[in-house]
């Protein structure tokens, strides 16, 4: 009996089951971790609506500070066009209502489009 041949597949399918560990604990970790960044930017992102909303119905010096607090967490997780427009949201809210609509739908718009990739 070769014990050699017998040593080279044990061997081998020691290293194997070594490579298959390493790499599906790689995959989790990377599922985990894209998981994670889609949840931070949903919740983000409804937050700073919720916001945007709150600052609509009932204008305070307290929903100014919600919405930009909501904002900066944008800044962190979200897309620099979500940024974008969450500024030209509140660059335009004393302008006319057509400039306010457009930097709102381009905010949804980005938002989707962020939360799609």
């Amino acid at each position: 009996m070769d014990y050699t041949l017998i040593s080279g597949i044990v061997g081998g399918l020691g290293i194997g089951t070594l490579i298959n560990t390493v790499y599906s604990d790689w995959r989790t970790r990377s599922a985990k971790r894209t998981d994670r960044q889609y949840e931070e930017k949903r919740n983000a992102y409804l937050g700073l609506l919720d916001a945007l909303h709150n600052a609509a119905v009932e204008p305070s010096d307290a929903a100014s500070k919600a919405f930009a607090l909501w904002q900066t967490r944008c800044n962190l997780f979200g897309s620099k066009e979500v940024s974008l427009y969450a500024q030209k949201i509140v660059d335009t809210n004393d302008g006319p209502r057509a400039e306010r609509n457009s930097a709102f739908n381009g905010l949804l718009d980005a938002m989707k489009a962020d939360l799609m990739k």
